[in-house]
C-alpha cells in the first residue's frame, strides 16, 4: 500500500509540506515515486493512488485504467459525487509557497458574494496591490476589465474573472468606496504574504477580561505567532475568548492542535483531540491524537467562534474538537463543511491531495459535511473593520459573553430569508472560485 506522512485539513484538501498531524498510524509510512513524468507514469500513479488510499474506494464504481490522459481525469474519474469536493491536484510551487511561507501570488484581498449579488472585500492584506491601491474592507467591486460583475456571477465565472494565480497578471476593477466614490484601478498580481494572527486584543465585558483573536490560517509561520498572541492574552488575564476564523480556510493539523491545546488549556491537556478513520484497507492507519500541554496556554471559561461559509476544515477541526471539554458558541454563519483530510503527495511538478481520512472528536462525532449552524447568526459586517466591538458579530459574541444568550437581533437574522441568502450565497461564491483561490478566500 502507498503511504505518506504529511497531513493537512483545507477547504480543498491542500496538503502541507511538513509532518503534521501526531504521525501517520501503525506502520512506516513512505512517498510514493511515480515511475516517469510522462502523460502516462503520471495517470499510471494517480490510478494506483486513488485505488489505495481514497477514503471513499469503497463508495464508487470500479474504475479502469484505460483512456486516461492526465491524472486530474483520474481524479475525476473516482471522485465520489457530491460529497467530495475537496480531492485535487496542486502546483507544488505554490503549494510550498503559502504552506512554508503564508504566501500566494495575488492581488491581496478577499471577496464575498452579499446576499444581494454585491461582489465586496472582505479583507486586505498589508503588503498586497490592493493595500497599496487603497483598497479596503467593504469596498464594492462593480466591474472587471470592464465587465459588470452581476454578468460574472450569473455566468458563474467568478473564479477565473481575475485571471491566473501568476506574476505580472493585471485587471482593471471598478469599484465603490466606503464614501460612496465610483473608482477604477489597476492592479498586478505579485506575492503577498499573509499575517496569521491579523489582530490581537482585550475587551472589558462587564467587569470580566474578554479576549479576541483574529486567526486567518493555520500555516508554518502561525506556530510562532500563535505562541505570542495566546502569551500576550494570557498576560492580559483574558477570561473569555472570542476566536475569530470567519475567513481561515484551514491548513496543517499541527497547528491546529496547538491552538486548540492553547485555548483549552488545562482542561485538555491529554484528552482526546481527534480521531483519524481511514478506508477499510488503510484501517492500520487510524490514530487517536490528544491535546498537547502548551507552555503557553489559555485558562477561559467559554469561547465563542465566529464563523462564515469560508470557515473550513482545520477551523472546524478546532471547533469540533474543543465541543466535549469547553463550552464553545458558534456565531455568525454556516461554516464551510469538511469534516475529512488529506496526506500530501508530490510527483513531478504537482501534488496530489485525493480524500484520505475523516476525523471525529472525543464523542465521535464528526460528518458535519453541511458545516456548522451558528448558535447566535450573525452577519459578516462589511461596513465596520474586524476587531471593531461595533462589527455585528463580533458585537454578537460580546453579548453572547456577557448575556449567556443570543441577541434578539441574532433572533432576527435567524428568521431573516435574507440570513439564509447571505449564507448561501457565501458557500456558492466560495464554490465558485478555483480549487487554489477556494483555499485562500482570496486573489
Amino acid at each position: 500500500m502507498i503511504r505518506q506522512l504529511t497531513i493537512c485539513l483545507t477547504a480543498t484538501g491542500l496538503t502541507i509540506l511538513s509532518g503534521c498531524g501526531g504521525g501517520g498510524g501503525g506502520d512506516t509510512l513512505v512517498t510514493p515515486v511515480a515511475n516517469s513524468c510522462s502523460a502516462q507514469g503520471q495517470v499510471d500513479f494517480m490510478f494506483n493512488l486513488m485505488n489505495d488510499i481514497y477514503f471513499w474506494i469503497d463508495e464508487v464504481p470500479p474504475v479502469a485504467n484505460v483512456g486516461f490522459t492526465t491524472p486530474e481525469a483520474v481524479l475525476e474519474a473516482f471522485r465520489f459525487q457530491p460529497l467530495d469536493t475537496f480531492s485535487g491536484l496542486r502546483d507544488r510551487a505554490a503549494n510550498d509557497a503559502f504552506f512554508s511561507n503564508s504566501q500566494f501570488i495575488g492581488f491581496g484581498f478577499g471577496t464575498s458574494v452579499t446576499d444581494d449579488n454585491q461582489l465586496r472585500l472582505t479583507q486586505v492584506f498589508g503588503d498586497g496591490a490592493a493595500a497599496a491601491a487603497g483598497l479596503a474592507r467593504g469596498d464594492t467591486i462593480t466591474a472587471i476589465d470592464g465587465r459588470a460583475v452581476s454578468e460574472i456571477l450569473a455566468a458563474d465565472e467568478l473564479g477565473s474573472a481575475f485571471g491566473p494565480s501568476e506574476e505580472g497578471v493585471a485587471a482593471t476593477l471598478d469599484y465603490i468606496d466606503a464614501m460612496g466614490n465610483n473608482l477604477t484601478v489597476q492592479l498586478t498580481k505579485g506575492v503577498v504574504t499573509i499575517e496569521t494572527v491579523s489582530r490581537v486584543n482585550t475587551f472589558d465585558v462587564a467587569g470580566r477580561t474578554v479576549g479576541y483573536l483574529s486567526f486567518r490560517t493555520f500555516v508554518e509561520p502561525a506556530f510562532a505567532a500563535l505562541d505570542t498572541a495566546i502569551a500576550d492574552l494570557a498576560a492580559a488575564g483574558v477570561q473569555s475568548l472570542v476566536l475569530d476564523l470567519r475567513y481561515n480556510g484551514g491548513g496543517l493539523i499541527d497547528v491546529a492542535e496547538q491552538l486548540a491545546s492553547q485555548v483549552g488549556g488545562a482542561a485538555t491537556v491529554g484528552q482526546i483531540f481527534a480521531r483519524r478513520l481511514h478506508n477499510a484497507a488503510n484501517s492500520d492507519l487510524n490514530v487517536t491524537t490528544r491535546f498537547n500541554n502548551e507552555t503557553t496556554a489559555l485558562s477561559v471559561t467559554d469561547v465563542v467562534v465566529i464563523t462564515t461559509g469560508a470557515t473550513a476544515s482545520a477551523s472546524e477541526l478546532v471547533i469540533n474538537a474543543l465541543r466535549p471539554f469547553v463550552p464553545v458558541t458558534v456565531v455568525g454563519s454556516n461554516s464551510f463543511g469538511k469534516p475529512v483530510g488529506s496526506y500530501q503527495y508530490e510527483f513531478c511538478d504537482k501534488v496530489a491531495v485525493p480524500t484520505a481520512f475523516e476525523s471525529v472528536n472525543a464523542n465521535n462525532d464528526g460528518r458535519f459535511f453541511d458545516g456548522f449552524v451558528p448558535d447566535c447568526p450573525a452577519a459578516d459586517d462589511l461596513d465596520n473593520p474586524l476587531g471593531d466591538a461595533a462589527e455585528a458579530s463580533l458585537a454578537e459574541a460580546l453579548f453572547v459573553i456577557e448575556n449567556g444568550a443570543c441577541s434578539a437581533n441574532s433572533r432576527r437574522v435567524a428568521r431573516s430569508a435574507s440570513a439564509r441568502a447571505t449564507v448561501d450565497g457565501q458557500r456558492r461564491a466560495l464554490r465558485a472560485l478555483s480549487d487554489w483561490q477556494q483555499t485562500l478566500v482570496a486573489f
